[in-house]
């Protein structure tokens, strides 16, 4: 042992500060989890100041894993957050919310040199983070060492029990919003040149490994997060061109969009919103080639409802659904009209919805928004409510019940941003199981613009989009050198908290769906809703422990 070091493992939803030490947070001794499933814990370290080096050069191994089951260690890096959360007093409406003296927060899991050299500054908190995928059932000592070179230096362990039961396929269709613009943006490709499909192809595939099953789709540029009057840059994959008085269409670029998600593992595809944000009063960005030319026909001087545009949808859209009916896909495409209109812009809305309503007959349509007139008139049969607003909604009966969150739920609801715990993030899934919800949305999983999207920000200085949201909204991944996303705590947890889902339903099958709800209610000490959780992580191990004897038929 080095008296100068100290380490200990813990859980993933540890968040730790750089001026805090190990035995600060709680240890993690034992660990649990079903065949199939993906689990994740962490060591947290420190070197003592010695007076002599600033930074040591060490070297980690782990044993003990099921054979296969090892992912890369990775280094958790610290980022300045640039707005932690809203408001003059971060603890004002925001239980759960993490104050760092420095301003830095663990967001970024960075790969270790050579797959086990890293370095750490002295006198300040390091962590590693590790993942396994569990394979055959069985109980394995896990050792975790650190080396300087071939001296030892320190060694902790775990016992990971993989209960002979395998974790259920995932069922929540999840849609974080993936945003092909700003990967051409910030890798400086050309939109859908052969550069930028490899570029998406690796975003996708990763993407689907860490849950999301449901991707946003630029059948034309999404008209979301756009400043009135401005422009993104322009990712349409659906060919148009005017011709007299018609239109003719190409899904070529489509087809190799569905068929590449398809391969990463993607199921669902939600088609860009057919009119623009917060009212639906104008048309999104269209491009069509004009007489050769390629021209902008739609965009903010369209008015929504009348004119030419709805002309042009009763061209389009028969198209697009027959095609996808073709591709064997239409059942599992997801289609909206404007995201997060408020009550006072309905008559707006309806009269958008009024406009495509014909042409999607049968299909899916859903949009974010928080009133629930939208649904109590027949304006939307999906309505995806905020999580601080679905009180409503849970009391409506709801064929398919969806919930979204983003910026505006900070007040006592879970969230994800950086500067919250992990217990905010891994809650969710508690709470969708408990309320019968099936789909989750969310806004940002690679939105490396400013506000209004006006221009691109270097996301490791920068996490709120200049100000737009609370550090860590817009964006769960951070763009890598090579093309390639690097992770965040806050992804690898949320997907635990998807895991979790498929656990609950795995002991509802055992012990019954109102026994698992007295697990959950009876272990928190009051009934839990979106707004009303244990303010801790312990509660969630604790709850998934006793889920996982529920399942192993243990006491």
């Amino acid at each position: 042992m080095n008296e100068l070091f100290q380490a200990r493992l813990v859980s993933s939803l540890e968040k730790g500060l750089i001026t805090d030490r190990p035995e600060d947070y709680p240890a993690l001794t034992a660990l649990t989890a079903l065949r199939g499933e993906r689990v994740n814990f962490q060591l947290f370290f420190r070197y003592e100041p010695t007076g002599t080096f600033c930074t040591r050069y060490t070297n980690v191994t782990i044993e003990g894993l099921p054979e296969g089951a090892a992912a890369p260690i990775r280094a958790v890096r610290h980022v300045a957050a640039d707005l932690p959360t809203f408001g003059p007093d971060p603890s004002v409406g925001t239980p759960g919310f993490i104050e760092s003296p420095t301003g830095l927060y663990p967001d970024l899991l960075e790969p270790l040199y050579q797959g086990k050299n890293f370095r750490q500054r002295e006198g300040q908190l390091g962590a590693l983070w590790f993942e396994a995928t569990c394979g055959e059932a069985g109980t394995y000592p896990v050792t975790v060492t650190i080396w300087e070179g071939d001296s030892f230096v320190d060694s902790q362990t775990l016992t990971l029990t993989v209960i002979d039961a395998v974790l259920p396929e995932q069922s929540t269709v999840y849609t974080q919003w993936f945003h092909a613009d700003c990967l051409a943006v910030y890798y400086r490709v050309e939109p859908f040149s052969e550069a930028h499909w490899e570029i998406l192809e690796k975003a996708i595939r990763f993407a689907a490994r860490h849950g999301i099953n449901c991707l946003l789709t630029p059948i034309f540029t999404p008209p979301l997060d756009t400043e009135i009057g401005g422009e993104r840059p322009t990712v349409q994959l659906v060919g148009v061109e005017k011709t007299g008085d018609g239109y003719r269409f190409d899904f070529t670029l489509l087809k190799r969009w569905i068929d590449l998600s398809h391969a990463c593992g993607i199921t669902h595809f939600e088609m860009a919103h057919l009119f623009t944000q917060w009212g639906a009063a104008f048309a999104p960005k269209v491009m069509a080639k004009v007489d050769g030319r390629l021209t902008r026909i739609f965009g903010w001087d369209t008015p929504a409802s009348e004119g030419e545009y709805p002309r042009f949808l009763a061209a389009f859209l028969p198209e697009l659904t027959a095609f996808l009916r073709a591709e064997g896909i239409l059942h599992r495409c997801l289609f909206h009209v404007s995201d997060e209109p408020n009550g006072e812009q309905l008559e707006n809305y309806r009269k958008a919805r009024d406009v495509v309503e014909p042409y999607l007959a049968g299909c899916t349509m859903i949009d974010a928004l928080s009133s629930v007139e939208y649904y109590r008139r027949g304006l939307v049969r999906t309505p995806i409510p905020a999580t601080d607003a679905i009180e409503p909604f849970l009391a409506e009966d709801i064929a398919w019940r969806w919930t979204y969150y983003c910026c505006g739920q900070y007040d006592k609801v879970g969230n994800r941003f950086i500067a919250y715990p992990g217990f905010r993030n891994r809650i969710l899934g508690v709470q969708l199981y408990k309320f019968g919800i099936t789909g989750f949305l969310q806004w940002g999983h690679n939105f490396y613009f400013s506000m209004g999207s006006r221009r691109l920000i270097n996301p490791y200085l920068c996490q709120s989009g200049e100000g737009l949201v609370p550090s860590g909204d817009a964006f769960s991944v951070y763009p890598g050198a090579d093309g390639a996303p690097l992770a965040t705590p806050r992804l690898a947890v949320f997907h635990e908290a998807l895991q979790d889902i498929e656990a609950l339903k795995c002991a509802e099958k055992k012990i019954g769906r109102e026994a698992v709800i007295a697990l959950i209610d009876g272990l928190a000490g009051s009934p839990v809703t979106f707004a009303s959780y244990p303010q801790d992580n312990a509660y969630l191990l604790t709850l998934r422990e006793a889920i996982n004897r529920a399942i192993a038929g243990t006491p």
